[in-house]
């Protein structure tokens, strides 16, 4: 397997967008908490690392359960390190922050809707 220089200048930009976008979640998440190292910075840390990790465990382990649960573990573990927090606070700083991306994605999704509504009430006679 021959990897193109394509395919890592594809790898580097979705590693700087993940992390930058992610990046605010999880640091959002960190700061309801009242983490004490709670900045963006280490947000984008923990996501950048969790995703080079991710793929590297996906790669060497050939059962997908047990990569799952080890990316969970690792992912749990780089929330720990970068925030300073106990097992508990770094499970639920996990789960905000999928929340919080879930409540972001569907509002940007709704006004994206709305966006479109519009344009195409213009456009579609009848409408």
């Amino acid at each position: 397997m021959t990897l193109a220089i394509p395919d890592i200048i594809g790898f580097l930009i979705h590693l700087v967008l993940e992390g930058i976008i992610l990046g605010i979640f999880v640091w959002l998440a960190a700061k309801v908490l009242g983490s004490p190292k709670a900045t963006y910075y280490h947000g984008i840390l923990t996501v950048i690392a969790a995703i080079i990790l991710s793929d590297i465990i996906g790669y060497i382990v050939p059962w997908h359960t047990v990569a799952l649960i080890a990316e969970a573990l690792v992912i749990l573990l780089l929330i720990k390190h970068f925030f300073a927090v106990g097992w508990l606070r770094a499970i639920i700083i996990a789960v905000l922050a999928l929340i919080i991306g879930i409540i972001i994605t569907t509002i940007l999704a709704m006004i994206g809707l709305a966006f479109a509504a519009a344009t195409l009430k213009g456009l579609v006679p009848g409408i």
